[in-house]
């Protein structure tokens, strides 16, 4: 029942916004924009996931291409999108913190922003060396992690476990574990 009235509210406003556009001068970058408030809209009603991702990217290219079409210069548009993407994940963490799957849409957006972010700055060389610094940073953040190494579950006690197993003739059992 609650799909089908979101679902509805999503057709009604999408054609709402198609009807404005067609009889004024609005453009289709506001439609995008609209488009992507209405998922958004529709998300923070159901709080489905599926709702959240096409909400931000289209509102953010929606915003990129609004910004575009008054005149600011750059690769506004790319900037935009790269914003959405990173909204998604920013958003799903303020709503659902500790999702496991919530870092995918910095990917797209991280690449999308630092490579308009020469143009939109006005800065014709950040964006070549702003993915170097990045992918540099980024990985001596993975260095510098405690525990980056291990498995999940895999401990100390556990490598010592299968040393002893190697080292163990074929067919003798395994010694019982030590009380805790």
């Amino acid at each position: 029942m609650a799909t089908n009235r979101v679902l509805g509210l999503l057709l009604i406003g999408l054609g709402g916004i198609l009807l404005l556009a067609l009889t004024t001068d609005v453009g289709g970058e506001v439609v995008v924009g609209f488009a992507g408030l209405a998922f958004l809209a529709a998300y923070a009603t159901q709080r489905t996931y599926g709702l959240l991702i096409p909400g931000g990217i289209l509102t953010g290219l929606g915003t990129g291409l609004l910004l575009e079409s008054v005149g600011v210069g750059g690769d506004v548009a790319a900037f935009g999108l790269g914003a959405g993407f990173v909204a998604i994940a920013i958003i799903d963490q303020l709503v659902t913190p500790g999702r496991s799957a919530w870092w995918w849409p910095l990917i797209p957006g991280g690449v999308l922003l630092v490579s308009s972010a020469g143009s939109v700055t006005g800065i014709p060389d950040l964006g070549r060396y702003l993915l170097p610094a990045v992918l540099i940073v980024i990985g001596a953040a993975l260095l510098l992690r405690r525990g980056g190494d291990r498995a999940p579950g895999h401990d100390e006690t556990s490598q010592g476990r299968e040393e002893e197993a190697a080292a163990r003739p074929a067919g003798q059992p395994a010694p019982p574990p030590p009380p805790r």
